[in-house]
């Protein structure tokens, strides 16, 4: 029983730890959607992967050993937490749980934070990009070498009275 909770709480500490670089990453990769510089966003989205492919390795793991928790313990799967894991512990263990679930959900709302900005900042970047598609669709001529707009001539409408 103490080495599957030791295997848990390492579990977690391990999680917390990548969770700290993934919020460096995002904030990291804040500055990028500002400079705007696509190869090193192109980068950055493929270390994002690596992160998600590292963190479903982890959770995979925490979730096999958590069902094995939740048979020695009794706990209905569906019910199961951490704090309520605590719950049935030792006092010493029981503290540990509970510090890394607050640092735990500390890290989540931070990266949830960093993550809104970048989402905001991308969005952003969309709508002025279509804004200027839109500009350059609507024009009604082509470009003249020194970079104006040549203007189309006009066309006369004819519009019958008898219509």
């Amino acid at each position: 029983m103490d080495k599957l909770l030791a295997d848990v709480l390492r579990i977690l500490r391990e999680e917390i730890d990548l969770y700290r670089d993934l919020a460096e990453h995002a904030r990291q990769k804040t500055a990028l959607l500002v400079s705007g510089h696509m190869d090193a966003i192109t980068e950055s989205n493929k270390a994002d992967e690596t992160y998600s492919l590292k963190l479903r390795i982890l959770e995979d793991e925490l979730s096999r050993l958590c069902g094995e928790l939740c048979q020695a313990f009794k706990i209905p799967r569906e019910g199961f937490t951490l704090l309520k894991l605590a719950e049935g512990v030792s006092q010493s263990v029981a503290v540990e749980i509970r510090a890394q679930s607050n640092l735990f959900k500390n890290l989540i709302a931070e990266l949830k934070s960093i993550n809104h900005r970048n989402t905001m900042l991308v969005e952003s970047s969309v709508r002025y990009s279509r804004g200027l598609l839109d500009f350059l669709n609507s024009t009604t001529g082509s470009y003249q070498q020194n970079g104006m707009f040549r203007p189309m001539a006009t066309v006369q409408t004819t519009v019958s009275r008898r219509a």
